[in-house]
């Protein structure tokens, strides 16, 4: 099984700069990518991906999408992310 090349997304990007590195990250060869976001972040992969399958890659397919909370530095309030796996056919 082919390991997916991972995209940490924040939201000190646009999200156009998170789109253009998923499609050169597929143009180099990479068959899956997984999107990786935590907190407010969040909507920004779910807008990175809805922008790809609408105008950049047709035929793009989510495989998997996970959801979960984990502690960040030691804090007492847990922080949501979500992972995105797709990939191109």
């Amino acid at each position: 099984m082919e390991e997916s090349a991972l995209i940490i997304v924040s939201t000190k990007k646009p999200v156009m700069n998170y789109v253009t590195a998923c499609v050169t990250a597929f143009n180099s060869g990479h068959r899956k990518l997984l999107l990786r976001a935590r907190g407010r972040s969040i909507s920004s992969a779910v807008d990175v991906v809805n922008l790809l399958k609408s105008g950049f890659l047709s035929g793009l397919k989510v495989e998997r999408v996970g959801v979960g909370s984990e502690d960040v530095d030691g804090g007492n309030d847990p922080v949501s992310f979500i992972e995105i796996e797709i990939s191109r056919p």
